[in-house]
């Protein structure tokens, strides 16, 4: 398999570009899917599981 292509666009763009590229892609992705699978603190919004618990599993105050 080749490495790139000559006519596609996106085997033609610079390294920056496509690096620019996947970091915009995942930064989108991660702040679409968090709030959807993630628990987040209804006070701070900060993920549920950053949070400090107690023993018996409830949430330290």
């Amino acid at each position: 398999m080749a490495d790139g292509c000559r006519d596609c666009g996106t085997c033609t763009k610079s390294l920056l570009g496509r690096t620019g590229r996947k970091a915009l892609y995942v930064v989108t992705f991660s702040w679409l899917i968090k709030p959807i699978f993630l628990r987040n603190c209804p006070q701070c919004g900060h993920v549920m599981r950053r949070h400090q618990r107690r023993g018996d599993g409830s949430f330290q105050d």
